[in-house]
């Protein structure tokens, strides 16, 4: 049975979904008045910062070490989403890891196409290197379109010979632009976040012509030789579950030290409800420990 905070949790899903048919600055709008209400704790100390024309913020709590970061990239389908729509959930995943977190406003479609998002991300990392952060104290994490970033931004830095942060985390990541995945069938209808219809509107509007077998655009695509630990979570309701699992097994094929868990019932990117929904304190806290043990062994 259903308990009241998951229906909680897809009812805001629902009242929120986006509404492609309108011009994408009021959806951009729309989605920073319903995100923005999401509690963010009070002892969150936040700190706009320049990155060569880009916004970012750091957000620190009590718990956060000064040489821990946590660079995030935050999701809503390359097209909306900010600092702000995420800002609960990232400076919890922060304190969960005891790190200081960097969130960036990445440029966005349909102004902004494929790879503008991943240039952003690699322009934010190799920032953080520039302030005098080790790669080995730095841990790169996203959701949904974040998640696939994510990716992007470790196959990057690996193939440009750039030093690679000491791991990945990715949340209900998207990783296949092609919807190529049996649960777009089998989820259909029971996500109620996604359909198979809206993600291909922004595959689409997101790749413009691009492939989406690009590896950097679905890292399912990829080759993964060389990339650090990477912690993949996904909620079992979702349509993007499939891809999930072809990732972490394409991963682990490749020699990559891949963590997994599903979440059952979850809907995608449960976390970002852990002011009321238990499985999302128990997410972040997952995730949090996984990063605290990557940072540990980094520095012993």
């Amino acid at each position: 049975m259903m308990n009241d905070s998951i229906k909680k949790a897809r009812n805001f899903f629902k009242e929120n979904l986006p509404d492609f048919s309108i011009p994408v600055e009021e959806l951009r709008l729309q989605a920073e008045a319903a995100y923005g209400t999401l509690p963010v704790a009070d002892d969150v100390v936040t700190e706009t910062v320049d990155i060569e024309g880009m916004e970012g913020e750091w957000q620190i709590v009590p718990e956060s070490q000064d040489n821990r970061v946590l660079l995030y990239l935050h999701g809503g389908g390359f097209i909306f989403g900010s600092i702000a729509t995420h800002r609960g959930e990232t400076s919890e995943l922060g304190r969960a890891a005891k790190a200081r977190t960097l969130a960036i406003n990445y440029r966005l479609a349909p102004e902004h196409s494929f790879p503008a998002p991943i240039e952003d991300a690699l322009k934010a990392y190799t920032w953080l290197l520039d302030q005098g952060y080790d790669a080995k104290n730095i841990i790169v994490a996203g959701e949904s379109a974040g998640g696939s970033m994510t990716a992007g931004l470790l196959m990057s830095l690996r193939d440009n010979h750039l030093p690679l942060p000491s791991a990945g985390v990715m949340i209900s990541p998207w990783i296949d632009m092609g919807q190529t995945g049996e649960t777009y069938i089998t989820k259909e209808g029971i996500d109620p976040m996604n359909s198979t219809a809206g993600v291909k509107y922004l595959a689409e509007t997101y790749l413009n012509g691009t492939s989406p077998e690009v590896p950097l655009a679905s890292p399912i695509y990829g080759d993964l030789r060389g990339l650090p630990p990477i912690y993949v979570m996904v909620g079992e309701v979702e349509v993007m579950l499939s891809e999930a699992l072809t990732f972490v097994n394409n991963a682990a094929s490749a020699g990559v030290d891949i963590r997994f868990r599903s979440f059952p019932g979850m809907v995608h990117n449960w976390p970002l409800f852990h002011s009321f929904l238990e499985e999302g304190k128990e997410a972040i806290l997952s995730a949090g420990k996984f990063m605290d043990e990557i940072y540990s062994k980094q520095n012993n």
